[in-house]
């Protein structure tokens, strides 16, 4: 039972489908009007030719006499057949037009063959005719058809004086009801004519104002959606790229799915608190392919095809928004206040939020007490504040720089640049005002103008130091001499021995102190530059070892040189790298006492650098003072009290010559325990 319902079902569809190719008329009619009628003549073809194949079979069967012969039938199949096919182009009116007018010359013989025999029948032939032009009225004119029943009625009325047998009675029936019927045929058709011009012409009117609306609505720059309690009923192109979507996709998508998950509950409560008439608010939109566009919505009601509906205009204000977030961040995180005050209502109009970074007073101090800026200058400065301040109206705008106490107690230095505005009379009537913290800006000054000084006095420092380099190694040279003669002459006897020996160790200590002067001096030159030549450092430990190894044998101290299976090659100045290292190792002699130990070791590091090692076991060096073991002129304590110390330049010296080969001088201690240097230079690439 369920299939046969269901194939019983499926009957009329099948039909209906059936009848539908049967009757559809070809692609190139494309005026819908025409395509209906069309369809209708070929409808009416295909009914015609069924009725036509019902009535001979019927007749058959039934043994009706049926006056057409077998020709006549078959004409009139071919006839209605030709017509159904002309019916389907494009020239249906011209073959609708041709088919009545042969089957009226047919009906018209028939009937004259019919009246000579059996006169009663014209009743007959004048339905058929009828029913013709019934058939034709759909696809030709009125007037056209008007033409064949006049044509149709003068023969039919010639007929009782053509054909024996007929008199005017017989033709009177056939002549009214076919004149009869033909003027209201005609009527009907004449007017359906006019009606079909006036639907026409209000269609191509129609036609045109909905495109014009509709290039109107494409061809705006806003998106432009129209709904009905949310449903999406129409849209335009700028809404289409703007959502992402097709028109067959949005079209009954509900206007809250265009929405950001987020922002659907501020719509909700706008839509809830504002009046419904007209609503201007910034929302989220939600993108097809996900991503999400800030954008400013006006919906209002309207009316839309005969009832009211909504329509959303939107705006994409992405980059606008981010442009105005910039800014407002740019402001809230400069240091610097923007402010107008107005000189009629003596308010503060507009304040930035960074006054509170300033002044850490809030923005809200400010609205609420115009004389605020009183309170917060500086009373050393609040006099020179309020001189400047007034002059603003005779053209002054930059005031001298003042202190402000901050709310939190910190003075901070500020400076205030106040632009007046005026009316049209001239008149200020508002200050625009723009104030910058210039706290740290003054400690840079201030820190600027101390190196500036600090440059000058080192740089008379070595202008001094280099004088008095010149101006010692003279005497030098003659106490050296000196030195040498007295010793040549004098007679040899210990205490004078005692003597000399002393003389010579002092003056050679004061040598190496002015030799360490002047080096220092000339590297410290913006114009001094050291050659560099390929130099071991192997080498060079084993030149400073030798050179210090007798003084640390007279202070009873064991040197352990421990070099570096393989060369180990540096970009450098071969005298300079003594000079420093040398100075590191004279170093731990110095804090070392006697019967101890120093050990120097060359390493190759595995980050392609050469390091020295100088490990003694002397005294140390104090936490405290590890941080200063290189500046220039520094000693320890401990240092002082030692007999052989220098004047504190040896480190400071090493580090100099060091940095100027780009490496590193790093020191360990532990007081009591001895010290650990570390020195390293970058190794020459293979």
């Amino acid at each position: 039972m369920t299939y046969l319902s269901r194939l019983l079902r499926s009957v009329p569809a099948s039909a209906a489908a059936l009848w539908s190719r049967l009757t559809e008329p070809s692609a190139f009619l494309t005026d819908q009007t025409e395509r209906r009628d069309a369809r209708l003549i070929s409808g009416m073809m295909l009914l015609t030719f069924v009725l036509l194949i019902f009535r001979r079979v019927l007749t058959f069967v039934l043994a009706i006499p049926y006056t057409n012969t077998l020709d006549i039938f078959i004409l009139n199949l071919i006839l209605v057949s030709f017509g159904y096919l002309l019916s389907r182009t494009r020239y249906y009116r011209i073959g609708t037009l041709s088919i009545v007018a042969l089957f009226a010359v047919e009906f018209f013989a028939q009937t004259v063959l019919s009246a000579a025999v059996d006169p009663a029948s014209l009743g007959e032939s004048a339905v058929w005719i009828i029913a013709v032009l019934l058939i034709g009225g759909v696809a030709i004119s009125w007037r056209h058809m008007l033409l064949l029943v006049t044509a149709y009625l003068i023969g039919i009325s010639l007929l009782p004086f053509t054909v024996s047998g007929v008199l005017l009675r017989d033709t009177r029936f056939a002549i009214e009801f076919i004149l009869s019927v033909s003027i209201l045929i005609s009527i009907t058709a004449a007017l359906r004519s006019r009606d079909i011009r006036r639907i026409e012409d209000q269609s191509a009117l129609l036609v045109t104002s909905e495109n014009r609306y509709r290039t109107l609505l494409d061809a705006g720059f806003e998106a432009t959606i129209i709904h009905d309690n949310g449903v999406i009923i129409d849209v335009n192109d700028p809404a289409l790229r703007l959502t992402g979507y097709g028109i067959d996709e949005i079209m009954q998508m509900k206007t809250i799915e265009l929405v950001a998950p987020e922002a659907q509950a501020v719509i909700a409560q706008w839509y809830k608190e504002r009046n419904l008439e007209k609503l201007v608010y910034e929302s989220v939109l939600l993108h097809k392919d996900g991503h999400r566009l800030d954008v400013e919505v006006r919906s209002r009601a309207i009316e839309y095809q005969n009832k009211v509906v909504r329509v959303i205009a939107m705006r994409d204000i992405t980059e606008s928004k981010q442009a105005r977030e910039q800014l407002k961040n740019l402001f809230d995180n400069l240091d610097r206040v923007f402010f107008s005050f107005s000189i009629i209502d003596n308010r503060m109009l507009q304040i930035s939020p960074s006054c509170e970074k300033i002044f850490a007073y809030p923005q809200q101090a400010f609205y609420d007490d115009p004389a605020i800026w009183l309170k917060i200058a500086h009373p050393d400065d609040k006099v020179a504040f309020v001189e400047d301040f007034m002059q603003i109206a005779d053209g002054r705008r930059e005031l001298r720089p003042f202190r402000i106490v901050r709310k939190d107690g910190e003075v901070r230095w500020i400076e205030m640049l106040i632009m007046p505005a005026h009316d049209s009379g001239g008149n200020v009537i508002r200050y625009d005002g723009l104030v910058t913290d210039m706290t740290e800006r003054r400690e840079v000054e201030n820190q600027q103008r101390e190196l500036r000084v600090e440059r000058e006095r080192s740089v008379v420092l070595r202008q001094f130091i280099n004088d008095a380099s010149h101006d010692l190694r003279t005497p030098l040279a003659t106490m050296y001499t000196s030195l040498y003669l007295l010793r040549r002459v004098s007679p040899e006897h210990e205490k004078v021995s005692r003597y000399l020996n002393t003389l010579e160790e002092q003056t050679g200590h004061l040598n190496r102190v002015v030799n360490d002067l002047f080096t220092m001096s000339r590297l410290d030159a913006p114009e001094s530059y050291v050659e560099k030549f390929r130099v071991d450092i192997n080498q060079v430990m084993e030149n400073v070892v030798n050179n210090i190894s007798e003084a640390a044998s007279q202070k009873q101290v064991q040197i352990r040189y421990q070099k570096a299976p393989h060369s180990l090659w540096v970009m450098g100045d071969k005298d300079y790298l003594i000079m420093a290292l040398g100075h590191v190792v004279n170093n731990a002699v110095q804090y070392t006492p006697s019967g101890g130990c120093i050990t120097v070791r060359n390493l190759d590091q595995p980050d392609k650098q050469a390091c020295v090692e100088v490990e003694d076991t002397g005294i140390g060096i104090h936490p405290t003072e590890i941080g200063h073991i290189y500046d220039r002129f520094y000693r320890s304590d401990k240092a002082r009290q030692t007999d052989s110390g220098g004047v504190g330049l040896g480190l400071s010296l090493a580090r100099k010559i060091v940095e100027i080969h780009n490496g590193t001088i790093l020191a360990e201690s532990e007081p009591g325990k001895g010290s650990t240097f570390r020195i390293t230079l970058p190794l020459m690439l293979q």
